[in-house]
């Protein structure tokens, strides 16, 4: 195995990793709220379907933390590499989150003012992920070190679900403010994909049990990480926008080819991804 001498950089592998983890570390994303030009809202307001879905990526960042506690009650938190990773992706994406949070305020939609989310939907999928971090701890004692890989390729996926929503946001908005923001933001996520993309390679070339464990994964998945906890409506709105039309469902097709094409995964979990995403 080829190592660095450096714990964070080097990993279980079979050769040293792509992604550098201490530059990633050193240079995180903070606040940025100052590079946003919120003063162009005065005049060009956004209309209220892309502020309901500012809204909802909003929740979505934001939950990056609760998803991060249900992780590290696994053997993911053993890896140092990618708890590093986890902890710096947390804080990225809760800039990202204050980020679109600005926007909405600059509408008079801050956090206090919003209005409920409402219920949540109720499914078998939905039930598996709302498990709390005791239950998710016990199970994982019997997945054992697999589970990373699973962690890797579910968060692999959801970063492609949300660079389709923002891709789509930035397609459909002709405000070039809102423009530069998702842009900055993307830039950001660039760094989250290509670990994710390079761990989730390795850890399943290197394991059949991790594959196993990821294909049972992947059926009972609900996209993107997060939405379990947001309000049936919202939901709906989410997937419609991004994922309803032709386009979209050219979209939600293309992230299931890319998940058929992951290593030891195979045509029918493409396809099972590719059925959730669609309204």
């Amino acid at each position: 195995m080829t190592t660095t001498g450096d714990p964070l950089n080097d990993g279980l592998r079979s050769s040293s990793p792509h992604f550098d983890i201490r530059d990633f570390t050193r240079t995180a994303q903070g606040n940025f709220r100052s590079e946003i030009d919120l003063a162009a809202y005065e005049t060009h307001p956004l209309d209220q379907r892309t502020l309901s879905i500012l809204r909802y990526m909003t929740r979505l960042e934001a939950a990056t933390m609760e998803h991060l506690r249900n992780l590290l009650v696994t053997a993911t938190h053993k890896d140092a590499r990618v708890t590093a990773f986890l902890v710096t992706w947390a804080f990225e994406k809760f800039w990202i989150a204050d980020a679109l949070d600005s926007v909405l305020e600059a509408h008079g939609l801050d956090r206090t003012k919003t209005i409920p989310e409402g219920d949540p939907r109720r499914s078998v999928s939905d039930a598996v992920e709302r498990r709390g971090p005791i239950r998710r701890a016990i199970i994982a004692v019997g997945l054992g070190a697999p589970i990373v890989a699973v962690h890797m390729v579910t968060g692999l996926v959801d970063e492609w679900i949300l660079r389709a929503a923002y891709d789509r946001i930035r397609a459909t908005t002709p405000n070039e403010a809102l423009q530069e923001t998702i842009t900055k933001v993307q830039t950001i996520k660039k760094r989250h994909e290509a670990f994710f993309a390079d761990e989730t390679d390795w850890r399943l070339r290197d394991s059949a049990r991790a594959v196993r464990q990821t294909k049972a994964a992947l059926a009972t998945a609900v996209w993107p990480i997060g939405a379990v906890e947001r309000a049936a409506t919202d939901r709906d709105l989410f997937e419609s926008y991004v994922f309803g039309g032709p386009e979209g469902s050219a979209a939600a097709d293309a992230i299931g080819e890319q998940v058929a094409a992951l290593p030891g995964l195979d045509r029918r979990i493409g396809q099972v991804t590719a059925r959730k995403l669609l309204p």
